[in-house]
């Protein structure tokens, strides 16, 4: 009795283990980055275009609709899908980070050329 007790167990540990499936509504890894690294560039763009010139918040906001148009998404499905990595897949937002920051010192080192 004891061991078919202790089968039973490992039989529905082992059914409940964690698969690394991500859902449907969040935005995959590869996009996530050409996304991000779009962000912070527009955001960069429009700190340096303040400097010189004022850009009204319906601007900004503008701007970056433009951007989820082009990438076919809304802010609100971002924001979804960064605190489904940050909640669920640490270390995948820390890959995806890490290939943004790559992606911005790459173009950044293409400017100088």
């Amino acid at each position: 009795m004891r061991n078919l007790l202790l089968i039973s167990v490992l039989i529905v540990a082992c059914s409940h283990s964690k698969t690394n499936e991500i859902p449907s509504y969040v935005t995959p890894k590869k996009k996530m980055i050409d996304v991000l690294t779009d962000v912070h560039l527009l955001k960069a763009k429009v700190a340096v275009w303040r400097i010189k010139l004022p850009v009204s918040q319906n601007q900004e906001d503008s701007l970056f609709q433009q951007l989820y148009l082009e990438h076919e998404l809304t802010q609100s499905s971002l924001d979804s899908s960064l605190s489904y990595y940050m909640h669920q897949e640490p270390m995948m937002l820390e890959d995806i980070y890490t290939k943004v920051l790559e992606d911005l010192q790459l173009q950044e080192a293409n400017l100088g050329n």
